[in-house]
């Protein structure tokens, strides 16, 4: 496998949130919480964008631990989610969560979101958030235009795809060919210390090879690699309204600011 293949992607987050990171109820917790915190400005942006009577109904592809999905119930905006996940360890993880902290309106399936048979006309919402957008090019040329077709037809007539990503662009004309790396301190909920990051363009800029380390505070240490799309988001604006959807709207941040060339992310909402 070459150091480009996006295939690397399946297998990058086989240990991340794997159960042995949280060895006491205590730590797990913790981390439960922060991972809950991290999507507060995601309710905040859903809240906006409007909740039918009775809740949301959501598809989230590349959900993870599904905190997205729970934090959404917390908020009492959720009618029915589904997260879709290929990581063995982090559906685990999801599945263990809803189970233990009773969440009843979360779906969790392991699989590739082309192979969930969604019923059409269906749901309120489909997203890919978290830089999961990012991953799906270089993993499969024809992700993108699926994932659309796939919400396209999953969704109800006003329904919502919504992506948010890093604006990865401004970041990869600044990056010089040999990648530049840098080291954060975790917070204290997290399983590791810290993490040293490296980030690599391709020779045509148009993908950034991801390496991250991190290191525990017994000293455990653990390695993934990820491959991302360094995204053209008028391109893919154009790409969604081909599908059909009837407006698509860019926003630079989770606040609904303009997008701009330097916007740090990228959040597209487009509405069936």
């Amino acid at each position: 496998m070459s150091a480009w293949d996006g295939r690397l992607n399946v297998v990058a987050y086989d240990e991340v949130e794997a159960m042995s990171n949280y060895p006491t109820q205590a730590e797990l917790a913790s981390y439960r919480g922060e991972r809950l915190r991290r999507y507060e400005p995601h309710v905040r942006l859903f809240a906006e964008l409007g909740v039918p009577a009775g809740g949301l109904r959501i598809v989230d592809v590349g959900s993870g631990s599904s905190a997205f999905l729970y934090a959404l119930e917390r908020a009492g905006m959720l009618r029915e989610g589904l997260g879709i996940e290929l990581s063995t360890t982090r559906h685990a993880f999801a599945e263990r969560w809803r189970e233990e902290e009773r969440f009843e309106r979360v779906t969790n399936v392991r699989a590739d979101f082309t192979r969930v048979g969604l019923e059409p006309s269906s749901y309120d919402r489909v997203t890919a958030i978290d830089e999961t957008y990012l991953y799906l090019a270089p993993q499969d040329a024809t992700y993108p235009a699926r994932l659309f077709s796939v919400a396209y037809d999953a969704l109800v007539t006003g329904g919502m795809l919504v992506l948010d990503f890093r604006n990865d662009m401004p970041v990869v004309k600044t990056l010089p060919p040999r990648g530049r790396e840098f080291q954060v301190d975790l917070p204290e909920t997290n399983a590791f210390e810290t993490a040293t990051y490296r980030q690599i363009p391709s020779p045509d800029g148009r993908l950034i090879r991801n390496e991250s380390r991190y290191v525990g505070r017994d000293g455990t240490v653990r390695e993934k690699v990820e491959i991302t799309e360094v995204c053209d988001v008028r391109s893919l604006m154009d790409a969604v309204s081909g599908v059909g959807f009837e407006s698509v709207t860019t926003y630079g941040d989770l606040s609904r600011s303009p997008f701009e060339a330097d916007s740090p992310r990228a959040v597209i909402v487009a509405r069936k």
